[in-house]
């Protein structure tokens, strides 16, 4: 599981050094002695209310302090008619409640902040400044496009003005939304920009967090060794930073990227690590991340005891939290653990509740997506049969006008022609338009039969499996009911996969070369990788801009993956490429391994062909498959565009 407990993905521009008016102590204990012993009646007092409350969220995490500290700093603010400290305020309880966990609260104070910025006519530094803050809410509200927009007119108005050194957070805010969107390598080079000014400022706190999202990006992309040499950097500055819940954060990422490459000894004391801070700083969320980790380490040493323990203490503090997601995982977790201990009674009851609630949030999403898609066809198919209508129209006129204009005998022959090629073009236009009309029609269909296929007669299979397990518990037949648990189990990550694959079919976002090679490379990696094979993805970088239909997507997907399910299980390969070519008007897709091969005009094992024939076939493209018993297997498709 991910770490996501504590919210340094972005460091805010308020947790870095702001104007002042005067100078004021930086400790938190100076701090509180030189507010006991001084009035609120300037704005030093103004800033020292805003750095203790400053410290208190980012070194003790005690969000209610930071919460009233800052108020009463925005209350005499107000008093004093002082801008900047009201900016201020509201900036620094965006922080607060962005690292307490509160998405909304966020959003409203980042907001309110950029408008007090503009009311006030601050200067554009704090204005730049405000409005990346405002970048980091809406990505916490997984609004990553709102995100990458606002971050980038940041980026914008500080080359406009020449504002030097640039703000490190704004490349931050950029970085992350790429990663958010899976373009990991492009967040790096941002990141590293990020990376750069924080070295400039010789600011250890920042360092550490542009050094952790950076491991993040290697850990997407599947280099530990990169990934885990950025954690230890990031760690040795988050200590020189003395940030406690940073340290936690780092330590907690080390573990599962040391866990990735099966070193457990080391990953389980890296989480120990993380957990011995966050338990000191009583965070809950935070140590129900770092119990369900710790649980899977020691899972995968087999030593279940310690692995229950932790994985229940991880689900008791996700119910005291309320945090269904976790619930979700935790409860999956246990179910998995249990069937490994050979505890089936425990693993079928964990797994049941599981399925009850992958069940309750899969019907909701998918009745609100068949929903939407139905009234946007709808939509379309009522604009069609307007347009449709406006067609014949027209060409009731055209033929009443043919009538008039053959009473002259001067203008017959032209206007005879003229009318031809108008009926011509109207009739075409009017095929053209019916066309797309059956095409939605088709496109609707083609969504209630695969929904009906994939998933409805799977949820059948374990409605049927589900009541049959009980009776065998009671028979005592526990091979049984471990086949029968396996078999449900089976069968909902086979839904989950399926309304995946149906819902990333039908997005238009996904209309490109590009999106269907990143697609198959996630879907191949895994696969790959558990047969020890050696994989490459190699994609012309002008795919990025070649869109496709979605039927040709959705062909093209389904034929990448079956030759890739074939590769897996027979080919005996150490070694398989992708490759996507587009020349001369045309898509290339080679799939070829070292294996064993087989002779084609033999029956094979390799299931599959003829359906990824008819397939190619339905794209008006052509498939070859060359393989000589020894010397591997390629398999090309090609299409025009």
């Amino acid at each position: 599981m991910k770490n996501g407990y504590v919210r340094f993905a972005i460091i805010l521009s308020l947790l870095v050094s702001t104007q002042a008016v005067g100078q004021v102590p930086k400790s938190l204990d100076s701090l509180e002695v030189y507010l006991q012993t001084h009035t609120a009646t300037d704005t030093n007092y103004v800033n020292a209310l805003l750095q203790l409350g400053k410290l208190t969220t980012r070194t003790k995490a005690n969000y209610d302090r930071a919460d009233s500290l800052l108020r009463a700093a925005e209350k005499v603010a107000i008093k004093l008619q002082f801008g900047l400290g009201i900016y201020q305020a509201n900036t620094y309880l965006g922080a607060n409640y962005y690292l307490w966990d509160k998405p909304q609260q966020t959003l409203d104070y980042l907001q309110k902040a950029l408008t007090i910025a503009k009311a006030n006519k601050l200067p554009p530094r704090l204005l730049a400044n405000a409005m990346t803050n405002l970048g980091t809410a809406y990505r916490n509200m997984n609004q990553h496009e709102k995100a990458l927009a606002i971050s980038l007119s940041s980026l914008r108005m500080q080359e406009q003005y020449a504002i030097l050194p640039r703000n490190e957070n704004t490349y931050t805010g950029i970085g992350l939304a790429l990663k958010d969107t899976r373009r990991p390598r492009e967040a790096i080079e941002y990141f590293q920009q990020a990376l750069v000014l924080n070295r400039q400022l010789k600011s250890p706190y920042g360092m550490a967090i542009t050094e952790q999202n950076i491991g993040r990006c290697y850990d997407n992309l599947e280099q530990q060794a990169k990934a885990l040499a950025y954690y230890r950097t990031a760690l040795k500055h988050a200590k020189e930073s003395e940030s406690d819940l940073l340290q936690a954060d780092i330590l907690v990422n080390t573990g599962l990227a040391l866990r990735k490459v099966n070193r457990l000894e080391e990953a389980k004391h890296a989480i120990e690590q993380a957990l011995a801070i966050t338990t000191k700083q009583q965070i809950k969320s935070a140590m129900a991340t770092d119990y369900f980790n710790l649980g899977q380490v020691y899972e995968e040493l087999k030593d279940y005891k310690p692995a229950e323990q932790f994985m229940k203490k991880a689900l008791h503090l996700a119910h005291e939290l309320n945090d269904k997601n976790k619930i979700g995982i935790y409860t999956q977790g246990l179910a998995d653990l249990y069937g490994g201990m050979k505890n089936f009674q425990q693993a079928y009851a964990f797994q049941l509740e599981r399925n009850q609630h992958i069940d309750s949030m899969t019907t909701v999403r998918t009745t609100a997506e068949v929903q939407r898609l139905v009234a946007h066809y709808k939509s379309q198919q009522k604009q069609d049969q307007i347009n449709l209508l406006r067609q014949q129209a027209q060409i009731r006129e055209e033929e009443l006008t043919n009538k008039r204009l053959q009473t002259n005998a001067l203008l017959i022959g032209g206007l005879l022609t003229l009318l031809l090629g108008a009926a011509v073009s109207a009739w075409l236009l009017n095929r053209a338009r019916l066309r797309r009309l059956q095409e939605a029609q088709t496109l609707r269909k083609q969504i209630a039969h695969d929904l009906h296929d994939e998933v409805g007669s799977t949820l059948s299979s374990i409605s049927l499996l589900s009541g049959m397990v009980k009776g065998l518990i009671a028979q005592n037949r526990p091979e049984s009911v471990e086949r029968a648990i396996q078999k449900i189990n089976t069968d909902a990550r086979q839904i989950l996969e399926a309304m995946d694959e149906i819902i990333w079919t039908i997005n238009p976002g996904n209309d490109s070369l590009h999106r269907i090679a990143i697609r198959l490379q996630e879907y191949a990696q895994p696969l790959m990788e558990s047969k020890g094979i050696r994989f490459s993805l190699v994609a012309e970088p002008a795919l990025e801009g070649l869109p496709i239909s979605m039927e040709v997507r959705r062909n093209l997907y389904l034929i990448g993956k079956e030759a890739i399910n074939n590769l897996v299980k027979y080919s005996q390969a150490s070694q398989a490429t992708l490759r996507f070519e587009h020349q001369k008007e045309q898509l290339k897709v080679v799939i070829e391994d070292n294996g064993r091969g087989f002779d084609p005009a033999q029956p094979s094992q390799r299931t599959g062909q003829s359906s990824m024939q008819q397939r190619a076939k339905a794209m008006g493209g052509t498939l070859a498959v060359q393989s000589t018993p020894g010397q591997g297997t390629r398999l090309q498709l090609v299409v025009s565009q």
